[in-house]
């Protein structure tokens, strides 16, 4: 990122300074703190920004007459690849040494679409960007990046275009096209979330905001000069329009859509207004806020990268003090990338423009060759021995997943949906992401008796019988699967599970060894705890209503978790040191589930339920176990793999709990 001049008012240390804003928001974001809930709206800060800076040089160049492709590719490289090559090539040393095959080979295929400018691509399609397994990709922030690039592949065209005919055209196409993508961003923050996440056609109009006020500078300096008190009411409101934004929302917010235009809107009345001399410019413009917004860029790089690492490592756990010094050493290393790299690299006497092009092409060359090679080998699994690898090879989920498991709107019929292994069906697994594994055991179990399974699943699905869900589609699925499941004489036993405490207080991996306290993602407009209560109430109603449809309904207790992926118990080198098979402790997995555990209690009074508990299966009394006789029992953090659903099984058998015969 260059240093913040531009416009009509040369350099801007109160820019600067908005960027310090931006990185420290994303920072705290990704480390999971507690203190910046909405941190994430540092990107859209850093967006328009960027599309402020970069556009008004291009029109001032352009306006010249002396605007050439050329130098400003240059440019780009000169500001941005030294040290995005710098943080590349360490991250892949030392994801080499961390992370097992599978994430290996992630990180690579993320490293030649980071390198190749398409890593928003890779994200969407891979994962997303809030939860799951997003936190332990190394260059899950490089999609930001890429929206960038991707911007100014097309934006410099549409000036020259612009200058080359009518000015008042330009105008048009850009006010048209920040109409066009913030209506976009808008429907598809409903219907498609993550493409307007992650998309640059749907994040332009961020970029825009910046360009339209480098367009319009000229003209609304003077009116503002005119008028002492508008402009520090403009840059109050912006600073506490960002503030809000990062204090108060969250991974349940949807966005980017209209919460999108909140730190948009802020980011702009600061750059309009906020001046050196103004009460928010002089704090933003301060040396040591100024100084931060320097390494900014170096810091956004540096941060992911070790965040990810620390928390495939397990130094994660350590909890805040293991986050508050891979804070400290972010931006030391920071410090270090912009002395040392960014800073000789801005200077043209340093390097020509032949030596910034070779380097560029001949470095993305050897980043996208290592990508490649850890793609095809599938993360160089010649790392490790054969047992360690046949171990690895235990984490498999369910051959049917693919197939079965369903979301969306456009979600898999329950009249259509999977039946396997056996003949006569009078078995339904009734789930979320938890149930696939669980259905495919409890097929293997009864494919001996001639009997199959009805696979009915839907990913990130609450048992909304009674509230709207947060997902698109969950809720007609349930009311569907329900309304099925009830006119069906031929179903007559029912297993129903849920990853209860994930959508009640949201997802423990990123703040393990804490306990999670997020406001649910459904029932918005309701407090938590009336939120929490309605899903315990259409929780147990829909077991209600099945019972009295006739069928035997067996509740499965909550899953117990591990503290991070199951690879890292599976490749590391102590991983048959007494008492390293662990998961969580007890105490750990019933402060977890405190909410949801007396519910089933209530279940269990209920004729027609059985109450089925994994941690006699998967725990003693101290600790859970990830692995068991030398099988993996999950394939994730979170989920049972086949052979954990199957051991979960087997023993629900041996204990007379579960009984599959008539």
């Amino acid at each position: 990122m260059q240093q913040s001049g531009g416009g009509i008012l040369g350099y801007r240390p109160e820019v600067d300074g908005l960027r310090a804003v931006a990185v420290v928001a994303v920072i705290l974001f990704h480390a999971h703190l507690g203190v910046a809930p909405g941190g994430y709206v540092g990107v859209d800060i850093f967006f328009v920004i960027s599309g402020y800076l970069i556009s008004s040089i291009i029109m001032r160049e352009s306006e010249q007459g002396n605007f050439s492709f050329l130098r400003f590719y240059e440019r780009r490289i000169r500001r941005i690849f030294p040290a995005l090559f710098v943080v590349l090539t360490a991250t892949a040393i030392a994801s080499w040494f961390i992370l097992p095959p599978e994430a290996l080979q992630t990180f690579t295929q993320s490293l030649v679409a980071t390198v190749g400018f398409v890593s928003n691509l890779f994200f969407w399609l891979k994962s997303g960007y809030f939860g799951g397994d997003a936190d332990l990709f190394p260059l899950n922030h490089m999609w930001s990046l890429s929206v960038e690039e991707q911007f100014y592949i097309v934006f410099p065209f549409v000036v020259i275009i612009g200058y080359a005919t009518r000015r008042w055209l330009l105008h048009a196409i850009i006010l048209g096209t920040f109409v066009a993508s913030l209506a976009l961003c808008i429907y598809y923050t409903r219907h498609h979330q993550m493409a307007a996440f992650f998309l640059t056609p749907l994040r332009a109009w961020e970029l825009l905001a910046g360009v339209i006020i480098a367009m319009n500078e000229s003209r609304w300096r003077p009116a503002l000069e005119q008028r002492r008190w508008l402009p520090i009411l403009m840059e109050l409101a912006g600073l506490a329009a960002i503030l809000i934004a990062i204090a108060t929302y969250s991974d349940a917010t949807p966005f980017p859509g209209w919460t999108a235009a909140v730190p948009v809107l802020g980011s702009a009345l600061l750059i309009v207004a906020a001046r050196p001399t103004s009460p928010v410019g002089r704090i933003l413009a301060s040396r040591p806020v100024v100084f931060i917004g320097l390494l900014s860029y170096s810091a956004y790089l540096w941060h992911q990268p070790l965040f990810a690492l620390a928390r495939a490592s397990g130094l994660a756990e350590h909890g805040r003090p293991m986050f508050a010094a891979l804070i400290a050493i972010t931006f030391l290393l920071a410090a270090l990338t912009w002395k040392f790299v960014e800073q000789p690299f801005r200077q043209k006497g340093r390097f020509s423009q032949l030596q910034i092009f070779g380097g560029f092409f001949v470095l993305s060359g050897a980043l996208v060759a290592f990508g490649a090679a850890g793609h095809l080998s599938k993360g160089f699994p010649g790392r490790y021995d054969a047992d360690t690898l046949a171990l690895n090879a235990t984490t498999a989920y369910s051959p049917e997943r693919d197939r079965c498991h369903t979301d969306g709107v456009g979600y898999l019929k329950p009249e259509v949906s999977c039946r396997y292994l056996g003949g006569t069906t009078r078995w339904a697994v009734f789930s979320d992401s938890h149930g696939p594994e669980i259905a495919y055991a409890l097929a293997e179990e009864l494919r001996p008796r001639g009997q199959g399974v009805l696979h009915l699943t839907f990913s990130g699905c609450q048992p909304a019988l009674q509230f709207p869900a947060s997902g698109p589609g969950c809720s007609a699925w349930i009311q569907d699967s329900m309304a099925y499941l009830k006119r069906s004489p031929e179903i007559t036993d029912v297993v129903v599970v849920f990853r209860y405490s994930f959508h009640l207080f949201g997802d423990e991996a990123p703040v393990y060894p804490r306990l999670p306290n997020d406001r649910p993602k459904f029932l918005p407009e309701r407090s938590p705890d009336e939120a929490r209560r309605a899903y315990v109430e259409s929780f147990v109603e829909m077991v209600r209503q099945l019972t009295a449809a006739g069928k035997r309904v067996y509740v499965v207790k909550p899953i117990p978790n591990l503290p991070g992926h199951v690879e890292r118990y599976i490749f590391d080198a102590q991983r048959d040191a007494p008492g390293f098979q662990t998961g969580v402790t007890m105490d750990y997995y019933r402060a977890r589930n405190a909410y949801i555990l007396p519910v089933f209690d209530r279940l269990d009074a209920l004729p027609g339920v059985t109450v089925l508990d994994p941690v006699p299966s998967l725990c003693n009394a101290e600790r859970c176990a990830s692995l068991i006789d030398g099988k993996a029992m999950y394939f994730d953090a979170n989920h049972l793999s086949v052979a954990g659903a199957r051991h979960v099984f087997d023993d629900q058998i041996a204990r007379g709990v579960l009984r599959l015969d008539p």
